[in-house]
Protein backbone atom coordinates (compact mmCIF):
# COMPACT_ATOMS: atom_id res chain seq x y z
CA UNK A 1 0.00 0.00 0.00
CA UNK A 2 1.73 3.12 -1.46
CA UNK A 3 1.35 6.93 0.48
CA UNK A 4 -1.19 8.31 -1.39
CA UNK A 5 -3.30 4.78 -0.47
CA UNK A 6 -2.77 5.25 3.21
CA UNK A 7 -4.09 8.99 3.14
CA UNK A 8 -6.95 7.83 1.23
CA UNK A 9 -7.70 4.95 3.20
CA UNK A 10 -7.80 7.40 6.61
CA UNK A 11 -9.38 10.29 4.82
CA UNK A 12 -12.55 7.57 3.95
CA UNK A 13 -12.89 5.89 7.19
CA UNK A 14 -14.72 7.10 10.32
CA UNK A 15 -12.99 7.05 13.36
CA UNK A 16 -14.13 4.38 15.86
CA UNK A 17 -11.74 5.83 18.69
CA UNK A 18 -8.49 7.85 18.66
CA UNK A 19 -6.38 4.47 18.15
CA UNK A 20 -8.78 2.81 15.29
CA UNK A 21 -7.99 3.76 11.73
CA UNK A 22 -9.46 1.29 9.93
CA UNK A 23 -11.43 -1.14 12.09
CA UNK A 24 -12.77 -3.41 9.07
CA UNK A 25 -9.49 -4.51 8.54
CA UNK A 26 -9.45 -5.96 11.76
CA UNK A 27 -12.04 -8.30 11.50
CA UNK A 28 -11.25 -11.97 11.18
CA UNK A 29 -14.44 -12.15 8.25
CA UNK A 30 -12.20 -9.59 5.97
CA UNK A 31 -9.93 -10.86 3.87
CA UNK A 32 -6.82 -8.61 2.31
CA UNK A 33 -5.99 -8.72 -1.18
CA UNK A 34 -2.65 -9.99 -0.81
CA UNK A 35 -2.35 -12.24 2.27
CA UNK A 36 0.83 -12.76 4.54
CA UNK A 37 2.89 -16.01 4.88
CA UNK A 38 1.44 -17.96 2.08
CA UNK A 39 4.04 -17.27 -0.84
CA UNK A 40 4.93 -20.98 -1.00
CA UNK A 41 1.68 -22.68 -0.70
CA UNK A 42 0.23 -19.58 -3.16
CA UNK A 43 2.96 -21.17 -5.78
CA UNK A 44 1.98 -24.52 -5.38
CA UNK A 45 -1.75 -23.98 -6.05
CA UNK A 46 -0.45 -22.17 -9.01
CA UNK A 47 1.39 -24.89 -9.89
CA UNK A 48 -2.22 -26.89 -9.84
CA UNK A 49 -3.85 -24.25 -11.95
CA UNK A 50 -1.17 -23.70 -14.52
CA UNK A 51 -3.19 -25.08 -17.83
CA UNK A 52 -5.23 -21.50 -17.35
CA UNK A 53 -2.07 -19.45 -18.32
CA UNK A 54 -2.04 -21.88 -21.40
CA UNK A 55 -5.91 -21.26 -22.07
CA UNK A 56 -6.97 -24.85 -20.75
CA UNK A 57 -9.05 -26.22 -17.81
CA UNK A 58 -7.16 -27.44 -15.20
CA UNK A 59 -8.40 -30.80 -13.71
CA UNK A 60 -10.80 -30.59 -10.53
CA UNK A 61 -8.68 -29.74 -7.37
CA UNK A 62 -9.61 -30.23 -3.85
CA UNK A 63 -7.99 -27.35 -1.44
CA UNK A 64 -8.27 -28.75 2.34
CA UNK A 65 -6.33 -27.75 6.07
CA UNK A 66 -7.40 -27.20 9.52
CA UNK A 67 -9.37 -24.01 10.57
CA UNK A 68 -8.03 -20.77 10.30
CA UNK A 69 -5.23 -21.74 7.60
CA UNK A 70 -5.88 -19.15 5.66
CA UNK A 71 -7.62 -20.99 2.36
CA UNK A 72 -10.61 -19.06 2.10
CA UNK A 73 -7.95 -15.88 1.94
CA UNK A 74 -6.04 -17.72 -1.00
CA UNK A 75 -8.86 -18.62 -2.78
CA UNK A 76 -10.58 -15.33 -2.83
CA UNK A 77 -7.48 -13.24 -3.36
CA UNK A 78 -6.35 -15.71 -6.50
CA UNK A 79 -9.77 -15.76 -7.87
CA UNK A 80 -10.27 -12.21 -7.85
CA UNK A 81 -6.86 -11.80 -9.87
CA UNK A 82 -8.07 -13.90 -11.88
CA UNK A 83 -10.94 -12.21 -12.95
CA UNK A 84 -8.84 -9.16 -13.61
CA UNK A 85 -5.92 -11.23 -15.47
CA UNK A 86 -7.72 -13.98 -17.19
CA UNK A 87 -11.24 -13.32 -17.56
CA UNK A 88 -13.33 -12.71 -21.23
CA UNK A 89 -11.06 -10.95 -23.11
CA UNK A 90 -7.65 -10.94 -20.62
CA UNK A 91 -7.23 -14.52 -21.72
CA UNK A 92 -8.27 -17.52 -23.53
CA UNK A 93 -10.96 -19.99 -22.83
CA UNK A 94 -12.00 -23.40 -24.04
CA UNK A 95 -14.62 -25.08 -26.49
CA UNK A 96 -16.28 -28.14 -25.33
CA UNK A 97 -13.17 -29.89 -26.13
CA UNK A 98 -11.17 -28.28 -23.87
CA UNK A 99 -9.46 -26.76 -27.18
CA UNK A 100 -7.91 -23.27 -26.99
CA UNK A 101 -10.36 -20.52 -28.24
CA UNK A 102 -10.77 -16.55 -28.05
CA UNK A 103 -11.79 -14.77 -24.82
CA UNK A 104 -11.48 -15.81 -21.20
CA UNK A 105 -12.61 -17.66 -18.54
CA UNK A 106 -15.01 -16.94 -16.00
CA UNK A 107 -14.10 -17.77 -12.29
CA UNK A 108 -16.84 -17.76 -9.54
CA UNK A 109 -16.88 -17.52 -5.45
CA UNK A 110 -19.58 -19.57 -3.91
CA UNK A 111 -19.43 -19.50 -0.02
CA UNK A 112 -21.36 -22.73 0.25
CA UNK A 113 -22.36 -21.72 3.77
CA UNK A 114 -25.17 -19.60 1.86
CA UNK A 115 -25.51 -21.74 -0.33
CA UNK A 116 -26.01 -25.54 1.31
CA UNK A 117 -27.85 -27.28 -1.28
CA UNK A 118 -28.07 -28.45 -5.01
CA UNK A 119 -30.45 -26.26 -5.93
CA UNK A 120 -29.04 -23.00 -4.04
CA UNK A 121 -25.87 -24.10 -5.64
CA UNK A 122 -26.99 -24.01 -9.29
CA UNK A 123 -28.46 -20.75 -8.30
CA UNK A 124 -25.75 -18.77 -7.21
CA UNK A 125 -23.17 -20.25 -10.13
CA UNK A 126 -25.82 -19.54 -12.76
CA UNK A 127 -26.86 -16.34 -11.03
CA UNK A 128 -22.97 -15.35 -11.70
CA UNK A 129 -22.41 -15.88 -15.17
CA UNK A 130 -25.70 -14.31 -16.35
CA UNK A 131 -27.53 -11.10 -16.34
CA UNK A 132 -30.99 -12.46 -16.64
CA UNK A 133 -33.08 -13.10 -13.53
CA UNK A 134 -32.58 -16.22 -11.73
CA UNK A 135 -35.66 -17.29 -9.68
CA UNK A 136 -35.12 -18.21 -5.83
CA UNK A 137 -38.41 -20.64 -6.30
CA UNK A 138 -40.62 -21.98 -8.16
CA UNK A 139 -38.42 -23.88 -10.49
CA UNK A 140 -37.17 -27.48 -9.75
CA UNK A 141 -33.37 -28.38 -9.50
CA UNK A 142 -32.77 -30.09 -12.41
CA UNK A 143 -34.34 -27.45 -14.06
CA UNK A 144 -31.59 -25.02 -12.81
CA UNK A 145 -28.74 -27.86 -13.77
CA UNK A 146 -30.23 -27.48 -17.61
CA UNK A 147 -30.21 -23.84 -17.57
CA UNK A 148 -26.89 -23.64 -16.12
CA UNK A 149 -25.28 -26.43 -18.69
CA UNK A 150 -26.73 -24.50 -21.63
CA UNK A 151 -25.27 -21.02 -20.35
CA UNK A 152 -21.81 -22.38 -20.55
CA UNK A 153 -22.11 -23.71 -23.42
CA UNK A 154 -23.27 -20.47 -24.92
CA UNK A 155 -21.23 -18.43 -23.62
CA UNK A 156 -18.14 -20.32 -25.30
CA UNK A 157 -15.77 -19.39 -22.41
CA UNK A 158 -13.96 -21.74 -19.56
CA UNK A 159 -15.77 -21.53 -16.04
CA UNK A 160 -13.79 -22.43 -13.03
CA UNK A 161 -15.80 -22.24 -9.94
CA UNK A 162 -14.54 -22.45 -6.09
CA UNK A 163 -17.22 -23.63 -3.86
CA UNK A 164 -15.39 -23.29 0.04
CA UNK A 165 -16.55 -24.44 3.38
CA UNK A 166 -17.83 -27.80 1.72
CA UNK A 167 -18.17 -31.17 4.20
CA UNK A 168 -19.51 -29.19 7.09
CA UNK A 169 -22.82 -29.87 8.99
CA UNK A 170 -25.13 -27.89 6.74
CA UNK A 171 -23.13 -27.72 3.12
CA UNK A 172 -22.35 -30.82 0.80
CA UNK A 173 -19.06 -32.77 1.00
CA UNK A 174 -16.39 -32.22 -1.73
CA UNK A 175 -17.68 -35.69 -4.21
CA UNK A 176 -21.03 -34.38 -3.99
CA UNK A 177 -20.33 -30.92 -4.90
CA UNK A 178 -17.98 -31.87 -7.44
CA UNK A 179 -20.71 -34.28 -9.18
CA UNK A 180 -23.41 -31.69 -9.29
CA UNK A 181 -20.86 -30.07 -12.53
CA UNK A 182 -20.54 -33.26 -14.21
CA UNK A 183 -22.58 -32.28 -17.36
CA UNK A 184 -20.54 -29.26 -17.60
CA UNK A 185 -17.17 -30.96 -17.06
CA UNK A 186 -15.19 -30.16 -20.58
CA UNK A 187 -16.13 -26.34 -19.81
CA UNK A 188 -16.23 -26.11 -15.91
CA UNK A 189 -13.76 -27.05 -13.34
CA UNK A 190 -14.50 -27.25 -9.53
CA UNK A 191 -12.22 -26.35 -6.92
CA UNK A 192 -13.64 -27.52 -3.45
CA UNK A 193 -12.40 -25.96 -0.23
CA UNK A 194 -12.70 -27.68 3.23
CA UNK A 195 -11.43 -28.83 6.07
CA UNK A 196 -10.99 -32.70 5.63
CA UNK A 197 -9.31 -34.48 2.75
CA UNK A 198 -11.54 -35.29 0.54
CA UNK A 199 -11.29 -38.87 -2.17
CA UNK A 200 -9.83 -36.81 -4.70
CA UNK A 201 -7.24 -37.37 -7.13
CA UNK A 202 -6.00 -33.99 -7.11
CA UNK A 203 -6.40 -32.43 -3.62
CA UNK A 204 -3.74 -29.67 -1.99
CA UNK A 205 -3.55 -29.38 1.49
CA UNK A 206 -2.89 -25.65 3.38
CA UNK A 207 -0.65 -26.39 6.85
CA UNK A 208 -1.78 -24.08 9.54
CA UNK A 209 0.25 -21.41 10.63
CA UNK A 210 3.58 -20.87 12.40
CA UNK A 211 4.06 -18.98 14.97
CA UNK A 212 5.95 -16.54 13.42
CA UNK A 213 3.77 -16.57 10.42
CA UNK A 214 0.51 -15.86 12.40
CA UNK A 215 2.80 -13.02 13.91
CA UNK A 216 3.08 -11.50 10.78
CA UNK A 217 -0.49 -11.70 9.68
CA UNK A 218 -1.52 -9.85 13.43
CA UNK A 219 1.39 -7.07 12.81
CA UNK A 220 0.02 -6.50 9.68
CA UNK A 221 -3.75 -6.19 10.29
CA UNK A 222 -2.76 -4.04 12.89
CA UNK A 223 -0.46 -2.08 11.23
CA UNK A 224 -3.45 -0.96 8.85
CA UNK A 225 -6.08 -0.93 11.54
CA UNK A 226 -4.55 0.58 14.92
CA UNK A 227 -2.43 3.82 15.09
CA UNK A 228 1.43 2.71 15.83
CA UNK A 229 1.99 1.91 19.70
CA UNK A 230 -1.63 0.93 20.25
CA UNK A 231 -0.35 -2.37 19.93
CA UNK A 232 2.92 -3.75 21.63
CA UNK A 233 5.25 -6.36 20.30
CA UNK A 234 5.00 -8.71 22.98
CA UNK A 235 1.17 -8.42 23.04
CA UNK A 236 1.32 -9.88 19.15
CA UNK A 237 3.22 -12.64 20.21
CA UNK A 238 1.14 -13.50 23.27
CA UNK A 239 -1.92 -13.48 20.67
CA UNK A 240 0.11 -15.47 17.89
CA UNK A 241 1.20 -17.97 20.46
CA UNK A 242 -2.36 -18.42 21.93
CA UNK A 243 -4.04 -19.04 18.78
CA UNK A 244 -1.91 -22.00 18.32
CA UNK A 245 -1.75 -21.71 13.80
CA UNK A 246 -5.37 -20.15 14.12
CA UNK A 247 -6.06 -17.04 12.09
CA UNK A 248 -9.35 -16.74 12.55
CA UNK A 249 -9.14 -17.56 16.35
CA UNK A 250 -6.12 -14.67 16.00
CA UNK A 251 -8.13 -11.92 14.63
CA UNK A 252 -10.66 -12.22 16.17
CA UNK A 253 -9.63 -11.98 19.98
CA UNK A 254 -7.77 -9.08 18.67
CA UNK A 255 -10.85 -7.32 17.60
CA UNK A 256 -12.57 -7.82 20.19
CA UNK A 257 -9.56 -6.64 22.70
CA UNK A 258 -10.31 -3.31 20.40
CA UNK A 259 -13.99 -3.07 21.01
CA UNK A 260 -13.36 -3.75 24.80
CA UNK A 261 -10.34 -0.93 24.83
CA UNK A 262 -12.68 1.71 22.96
CA UNK A 263 -15.79 1.10 25.06
CA UNK A 264 -13.34 1.69 28.12
CA UNK A 265 -12.29 4.82 26.15
CA UNK A 266 -8.68 4.05 26.42
CA UNK A 267 -6.09 5.48 24.76
CA UNK A 268 -4.13 1.89 23.44
CA UNK A 269 -5.06 -2.03 24.29
CA UNK A 270 -4.05 -3.01 27.79
CA UNK A 271 -3.08 -6.50 28.57
CA UNK A 272 -6.85 -6.93 30.35
CA UNK A 273 -8.60 -6.23 27.06
CA UNK A 274 -6.46 -8.66 25.19
CA UNK A 275 -6.63 -11.45 27.97
CA UNK A 276 -10.46 -10.76 28.08
CA UNK A 277 -10.42 -10.52 24.24
CA UNK A 278 -9.19 -14.06 23.79
CA UNK A 279 -11.16 -15.16 26.48
CA UNK A 280 -14.28 -14.63 24.29
CA UNK A 281 -13.12 -16.84 21.75
CA UNK A 282 -13.65 -20.42 22.63
CA UNK A 283 -11.12 -23.01 21.55
CA UNK A 284 -12.14 -25.69 18.66
CA UNK A 285 -15.35 -23.16 18.61
CA UNK A 286 -17.80 -22.45 15.80
CA UNK A 287 -16.32 -20.07 13.23
CA UNK A 288 -17.81 -16.64 12.55
CA UNK A 289 -18.95 -17.27 9.09
CA UNK A 290 -21.07 -20.00 9.65
CA UNK A 291 -22.78 -18.20 12.44
CA UNK A 292 -23.21 -14.69 10.94
CA UNK A 293 -24.97 -16.87 7.61
CA UNK A 294 -27.64 -17.98 10.08
CA UNK A 295 -30.97 -16.71 9.32
CA UNK A 296 -31.96 -13.45 10.79
CA UNK A 297 -34.00 -15.19 13.90
CA UNK A 298 -31.99 -16.80 15.01
CA UNK A 299 -29.07 -15.11 15.01
CA UNK A 300 -31.73 -12.52 16.87
CA UNK A 301 -32.25 -14.95 19.66
CA UNK A 302 -28.75 -15.29 20.01
CA UNK A 303 -28.11 -11.83 20.62
CA UNK A 304 -30.84 -11.75 23.22
CA UNK A 305 -28.80 -14.31 24.83
CA UNK A 306 -25.73 -12.92 25.13
CA UNK A 307 -27.49 -10.17 26.93
CA UNK A 308 -29.34 -12.22 29.47
CA UNK A 309 -27.89 -11.61 32.90
CA UNK A 310 -26.17 -15.32 34.01
CA UNK A 311 -29.11 -15.37 36.61
CA UNK A 312 -31.84 -15.64 34.07
CA UNK A 313 -29.46 -18.22 31.51
CA UNK A 314 -29.68 -21.05 34.65
CA UNK A 315 -31.57 -23.44 32.20
CA UNK A 316 -33.28 -23.40 28.47
CA UNK A 317 -36.52 -22.54 29.45
CA UNK A 318 -35.71 -19.70 31.58
CA UNK A 319 -33.46 -18.35 28.88
CA UNK A 320 -36.46 -19.35 26.19
CA UNK A 321 -38.88 -17.33 28.37
CA UNK A 322 -36.56 -14.15 28.86
CA UNK A 323 -35.94 -13.76 25.02
CA UNK A 324 -39.59 -14.42 24.09
CA UNK A 325 -40.21 -11.44 26.22
CA UNK A 326 -37.74 -9.47 24.49
CA UNK A 327 -39.05 -10.80 20.95
CA UNK A 328 -42.01 -11.32 18.96
CA UNK A 329 -41.06 -14.71 19.02
CA UNK A 330 -43.05 -16.98 21.27
CA UNK A 331 -41.41 -19.12 24.40
CA UNK A 332 -41.50 -22.44 22.30
CA UNK A 333 -40.26 -21.13 18.99
CA UNK A 334 -37.31 -19.82 21.24
CA UNK A 335 -37.02 -23.35 22.82
CA UNK A 336 -36.82 -24.88 19.86
CA UNK A 337 -34.40 -22.09 18.34
CA UNK A 338 -31.82 -22.69 21.20
CA UNK A 339 -32.46 -26.76 21.04
CA UNK A 340 -31.42 -26.57 17.07
CA UNK A 341 -28.19 -24.17 17.34
CA UNK A 342 -26.26 -26.67 20.47
CA UNK A 343 -27.55 -29.47 18.14
CA UNK A 344 -25.83 -27.52 15.87
CA UNK A 345 -22.26 -26.81 18.11
CA UNK A 346 -23.06 -22.88 18.15
CA UNK A 347 -24.77 -23.20 21.34
CA UNK A 348 -23.52 -25.75 24.17
CA UNK A 349 -25.46 -27.15 26.95
CA UNK A 350 -23.73 -27.73 30.57
CA UNK A 351 -25.46 -28.66 33.65
CA UNK A 352 -26.15 -26.64 36.10
CA UNK A 353 -25.81 -26.56 39.77
CA UNK A 354 -29.24 -26.09 41.53
CA UNK A 355 -28.44 -27.59 44.69
CA UNK A 356 -30.68 -30.44 44.12
CA UNK A 357 -29.10 -34.40 44.60
CA UNK A 358 -32.04 -35.76 42.94
CA UNK A 359 -33.52 -35.43 39.49
CA UNK A 360 -32.99 -34.22 36.23
CA UNK A 361 -30.37 -30.96 36.43
CA UNK A 362 -31.21 -28.24 34.22
CA UNK A 363 -28.88 -27.13 31.81
CA UNK A 364 -27.90 -23.57 30.76
CA UNK A 365 -26.81 -22.79 27.54
CA UNK A 366 -22.82 -21.33 26.73
CA UNK A 367 -22.04 -19.49 23.40
CA UNK A 368 -19.33 -22.05 21.08
CA UNK A 369 -18.59 -18.48 18.84
CA UNK A 370 -16.65 -15.39 19.05
CA UNK A 371 -19.29 -13.08 21.07
CA UNK A 372 -17.05 -9.77 21.15
CA UNK A 373 -16.95 -9.93 17.31
CA UNK A 374 -20.44 -11.07 16.78
CA UNK A 375 -21.93 -8.60 18.69
CA UNK A 376 -20.23 -5.98 16.89
CA UNK A 377 -20.44 -7.50 13.52
CA UNK A 378 -24.26 -8.44 13.44
CA UNK A 379 -24.84 -4.63 14.27
CA UNK A 380 -23.67 -4.33 10.91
Amino acid sequence: MDIGERIERRRATPQVANFVVECGVLSPMTHISNPVGRGSTLERLLDALDPLFDGRLPSNLHLYGPPGAGKSAIVTALFDQFAERLSSGNGQILTTTRAESEGGFDFVYIDARRAGTAFKLYRSVLDSLTDEHVPKRGVGTGTLRRKLATAVEDSNRGVVVAVDHVGEDETLTAAETESLFDETDDSLAVMTVGRARAEASNALEIPAYSTHELTDIITERASRGLRQGVLDHAQVKTLAEWAEGDAHDALAALFGAVTLAVGADADRIHDGHLTAGMDAVPRDGVPLGIVLSLPENRRHVLVELLELDASVRVSVETSATAIAAETDLSAGTVTRYLYELAEAGVLERVTSENGVRSGRQPSRLEPRFPTLVFEALNEN
